[in-house]
């Protein structure tokens, strides 16, 4: 692996738990991940923090009781190195609007329990992870397959 291409800095998200938001749905909350440490570890005054996004895909980290949060240095703890390169785009049609959506290659160093149930925050945007490849099965590599969609496309 030539660790020299990572040059990306980026976040896992994990999900823990569902809550209400303020139309009273429920939504999952996600909550900063760093692979290969002790994750109890909490950041400055973030017990009750969770990831979410805003209408145009942009990562928004709040307090449970939906207050920002303004510590956004205390993330770069949980960052750690990536290449991210996006592979392919496509658009299609879902209830009658054109919709767009980007493929990512994330390529990282091999980190134990990334799962595709994951997410990842690069950025400030969050894409969604299809799948993680373990290459040549040889603990040394990850890369992950990710997809960030356009929430808000042209209408056709």
């Amino acid at each position: 692996m030539d660790f020299s291409r990572l040059r990306h800095r980026i976040i896992f998200l994990k999900p823990i738990d569902k809550k209400l938001n303020s139309m009273k749905e429920t939504v999952p909350v996600w909550i900063p991940y760093k692979p290969g440490v002790n994750n109890n570890i909490k950041l400055n005054n973030t017990d009750e923090i969770y990831i979410t996004d805003d209408y145009k895909g942009n990562a928004v980290i709040k307090y449970i009781n939906g207050d920002p949060y303004a510590h956004q240095l205390d993330l770069k703890s949980y960052e750690v190195w990536a290449n991210v390169s996006p592979t392919t785009g496509r658009e299609y049609d879902e209830s009658q609007k054109l919709r767009a959506e980007t493929t990512y290659t994330v390529t990282t160093r091999y980190f134990d329990n990334i799962t595709s149930n994951m997410k990842i925050m690069y950025n400030g945007r969050i894409f969604n992870i299809v799948s993680v490849l373990n290459i040549g099965e040889r603990n040394t590599e990850l890369r992950i397959v990710a997809s960030e969609r356009d929430n808000y496309g042209k209408d056709s």
